[in-house]
C-alpha cells in the first residue's frame, strides 16, 4: 500500500515562516496608511509654507535682490553725476577694457505700481524689480570748507615820487658812470601786493643824439643798491630826448604781484656813445628815507651809495589790499541709504545702507 502524501496545512506554513497571518496583514496595512497620511501632511504643509507671488515674502525676496544689486554697484562708484531722493546716476570704473567709465542710473518714478528701472551705459531699461510702492535714497555727505581770499586793486595811482626845484644836478649815463635809484613805496597796512605799471624820470640830450642806455628795475640787495637781478627793462634812446629836461615814461607789463614789503632799484644803464644821456636829480639835502642814489664806476659791478642824493622820478602802479575772505565748500559722498518696497504690504520693507569707498566730490 502507497504512503499517504504529507501535504502542510495552513497552520503549518504560519509556524514555518513560509505566509502572513490575518493579523499580520492588518497591521501592514495600517502601518502603510500613516506612512502616506504623514507624508501627505508633510507635503501640504510645504506647499503652504512656499509663498506665492504677491506674498511679503516673495516681494521682500526681489526687494532684496534688487538692492544687493545696486549697492555692490554703488560702493565702487568714481562719481556721481545726477542724484534725488528716487534716482541715482553714477560712474563705475571702466569694465569694458575701453578706458572709458561706465554710466549706471536706478529711477522710481514715484507712482506707486511703477517698476524700478536700471539703465547700464543708456542702453535698455530693466526692470528691479517691478510693482514698487515705496523707494527713497537718502545721503551722506561730508563737508569741508575753505576760505578763499578776496583782494581789490586799486586805479593806478602814484606809488612813490621824489621831486626838487632845489640843488639840481645832471648825472650823465656814460660807459664808467652808471646811477640806479632805490625806492621803497609807503602802502596800506592791509595791502598783500603792489605791482608797478611806470616810471618817469627825467632826461635830456648831451651832444649827439646816437646815445643809447637801457632802464632797468632790478631787485636791491640788503644795502639798497642794485643786486643785478633784472626784473624788467626798457630801451632809452638819446634821439627821441631834447636839449631841455623832458619826462619820459617807461612802461612796464610783467611788474605784478611783488610784496608790498619789496623794495626796488630803477638802474640806468649805458649801452652806446660816449654819454648816452644825462639825468636830473638833487644832489644834495635829501632826507627821504625810503629812496637812495647809488653810483657805479664799473658797469655795475659794484656800486657805491651816494647819501644825501636822489634823481628826480615817479613811479605808477596799483596796489591790492585783502578783502572779506570768500568761504567755499565742497561736499563729499560717503555713503547712500536704500529704502525699497515691492508690493503693497508694509512688511516687505527693506533697508540698508553702503558706504561709498571713492568719496566722489558732489554737488550739496
Amino acid at each position: 500500500m502507497m504512503p499517504k502524501p504529507n501535504i502542510p496545512t495552513f497552520a503549518s506554513q504560519r509556524t514555518t515562516g513560509r505566509g502572513f497571518t490575518l493579523v499580520e496583514l492588518v497591521v501592514s496595512m495600517a502601518v502603510t496608511a500613516t506612512i502616506i497620511l504623514a507624508i501627505g501632511s508633510v507635503m501640504l504643509l510645504a506647499a503652504r509654507a512656499m509663498p506665492d507671488a504677491n506674498s511679503p515674502a516673495r516681494a521682500s525676496i526681489a526687494a532684496a535682490g534688487a538692492v544687493e544689486q545696486m549697492i555692490t554697484e554703488l560702493q565702487y562708484a568714481v562719481s556721481v553725476t545726477q542724484r534725488s531722493s528716487k534716482m541715482i546716476e553714477f560712474a563705475v570704473a571702466d569694465r569694458d577694457g575701453n578706458d572709458v567709465p561706465e554710466i549706471i542710473r536706478y529711477e522710481w518714478s514715484g507712482t506707486l505700481g511703477d517698476p524700478l528701472t536700471r539703465c547700464y551705459n543708456a542702453g535698455t531699461l530693466a526692470n528691479v524689480p517691478a510693482n514698487v510702492h515705496e523707494f527713497n535714497l537718502s545721503y551722506d555727505l561730508t563737508t569741508t570748507t575753505t576760505e578763499i581770499p578776496l583782494a581789490n586793486e586799486s586805479p593806478r595811482t602814484t606809488l612813490l615820487t621824489y621831486s626838487s626845484i632845489k640843488d639840481l644836478y645832471d648825472y650823465p649815463i656814460k660807459d664808467t658812470e652808471w646811477y640806479a635809484e632805490y625806492f621803497m613805496p609807503g602802502l596800506p597796512a592791509d595791502a598783500v601786493s603792489r605791482s608797478v605799471t611806470s616810471v618817469v624820470l627825467h632826461a635830456k640830450t648831451d651832444g649827439p643824439v646816437d646815445g643809447e642806455a637801457r632802464m632797468q628795475l632790478q631787485l636791491p640787495t640788503e644795502g639798497h643798491c642794485p643786486s643785478g637781478v633784472v626784473l624788467e627793462e626798457e630801451t632809452l634812446l638819446e634821439s627821441t630826448l631834447l636839449s631841455s629836461y623832458l619826462e619820459q615814461e617807461f612802461q612796464f607789463s610783467g611788474m605784478e604781484g611783488l610784496s608790498p614789503e619789496q623794495g626796488l632799484s630803477i638802474v640806468v644803464k649805458w649801452i652806446a656813445n660816449g654819454t648816452a644821456c644825462k639825468l636830473w636829480g638833487r644832489d644834495k639835502n635829501v632826507t627821504t628815507t625810503n629812496t637812495g642814489l647809488c653810483w657805479s664806476s664799473n658797469r655795475g659791478v659794484t656800486w657805491v651809495p651816494l647819501p644825501g642824493q636822489s634823481l628826480l622820478f615817479t613811479v605808477y602802479g596799483t596796489v591790492t589790499t585783502a578783502g572779506e575772505p570768500q568761504v567755499q565748500s565742497t561736499y563729499y559722498l560717503d555713503g547712500v541709504t536704500v529704502s525699497l518696497r515691492a508690493g503693497d504690504n508694509s512688511q516687505s520693507t527693506v533697508q540698508t545702507g553702503v558706504r561709498i569707498l571713492n568719496r566722489p566730490e558732489v554737488s550739496q
